[in-house]
This record gives C-alpha cells, sequence and structure tokens, in this order.
C-alpha cells in the first residue's frame, strides 16, 4: 500500500496539504485508504472550540448547511431540543454557524470546510465484488471512490465506471488509472467528519 500511495498520480494545488487516512470506522464501513486534500489556509481561525466537536455537532451542520437556514424550532423537531440547543452553541462557538432572530445559517464554507479533495480507495485482491461494493459506498462521504487491484479486466472497469467508480491498478513501475467521477463536496456529514479528522491529524503532528 505505501509503495502504491507514492505511485498514485494525485494532482493538487501547491499550498494544499495531503492527509492519508487509513481504515476509518465509518457508517458505510472500513474504507481502506482515504486520502483529504486540504487547505491549511482555511484553518487559521479553527481552535479549541472545533477540537470539542463530535460527529453528532457536524450532523447537525450538514443539516444546516444543506437547507440554508434552519430555525431553532426546526433543529429541535429534527434532532432533540436539548441535544440542538447544546450542538448549535457548540457549532457556533466553532465559528461554523450564525443566528439570525431564531434561525441559523452556515457560515461561508471557504471557512468551515478545508477538504478540496477526499479521495476513497478500496483495495481488494481476488475480490472485486467485495471491492466494488465498498466503493460505491464510499461515495457517501468522498468526492472521488475508486477501487485498487492487482489486475483488471475491461468488463470489470466498465462495470465501476457505470456507478461513477474509479479503478487503479499497477504496471510496471506506475500506478494505471481510470478516472472515477467527481462529486462536490460535502457530500454527507461523514465528508464533514472526515475533513475535521485531517485536520487534527495534522494537530497532532505539529504538536510532537
Amino acid at each position: 500500500m505505501d509503495g502504491f500511495i507514492s505511485a498514485m498520480p494525485l494532482v493538487h494545488a501547491p499550498d494544499s496539504r495531503v492527509t492519508i487516512l487509513r481504515e476509518l470506522g465509518l457508517e458505510s464501513g472500513f474504507p481502506d485508504l482515504v486520502i483529504v486534500v486540504w487547505r491549511d489556509a482555511r484553518t487559521v481561525n479553527w481552535g479549541e472550540s472545533r477540537l470539542s466537536l463530535v460527529p453528532s455537532d457536524l450532523r447537525l451542520m450538514h443539516y444546516v448547511f444543506q437547507r440554508r437556514r434552519a430555525a431553532h424550532s426546526e433543529l429541535e423537531g429534527c434532532f432533540g431540543s436539548r441535544f440542538a440547543r447544546r450542538s448549535i452553541e457548540r457549532l457556533h462557538g466553532a465559528g461554523l454557524v450564525r443566528p439570525a432572530g431564531r434561525a441559523w445559517f452556515p457560515c461561508a464554507l471557504e471557512r468551515t470546510f478545508a477538504a478540496t479533495k477526499i479521495i476513497a480507495v478500496e483495495a481488494k485482491i481476488g475480490k472485486w465484488a467485495s471491492a466494488l461494493n465498498q466503493a460505491r459506498l464510499n461515495t457517501w462521504f468522498a468526492s472521488k471512490s475508486y477501487v485498487l487491484v492487482p489486475r483488471v479486466s475491461e468488463e470489470q472497469v466498465r462495470e465501476a465506471q457505470q456507478f461513477g467508480i474509479g479503478v487503479l491498478s499497477p504496471e510496471h513501475d506506475r500506478i494505471r488509472e481510470w478516472g472515477a467521477s467527481t462529486a462536490p463536496l460535502p457530500r454527507s456529514y461523514a465528508s464533514w467528519v472526515v475533513n475535521d479528522l485531517a485536520w487534527r491529524a495534522s494537530m497532532v503532528r505539529s504538536n510532537r
């Protein structure tokens, strides 16, 4: 897998950072590899209040992001009054939402979401159907999803691309890529979770 990472064709802006997350435990399964490309400049004002957020907070955040405007009563109805009140306070303290009367609006995505690419890679040897199924599940949070296999047939490539899944396979000293469809981020609250995990991982490394 390490050899694949170094050979993977990955294009990103010079001011971006790349974080590799392995075998994350998400509701959709345990993707083998998640490559997060993110803009460090977007995180300059993230701090302790952001670190206090939990996945349930990010679920509520994605709801507000999708709705563009969410009344407080609506959040209480969807998430329960006690949790909605505490969660929205944490999100507000972390600078992800802003109030307007009895409603909440998402703050600008350029300040609250750092990931520009989330690439999921499912690696399997001789288990094509299993790998493809997990790769499809990974589209729940990833902007691109791939299957990595030692060998692949044209029929398998066509099958994957019917679902927008890309295929990666070693070829001599490089990785051959059959492209995946690209989806905008964030795709779900899990995209927010992965986004924050990449940032938190960089914080751990910088504090060593």
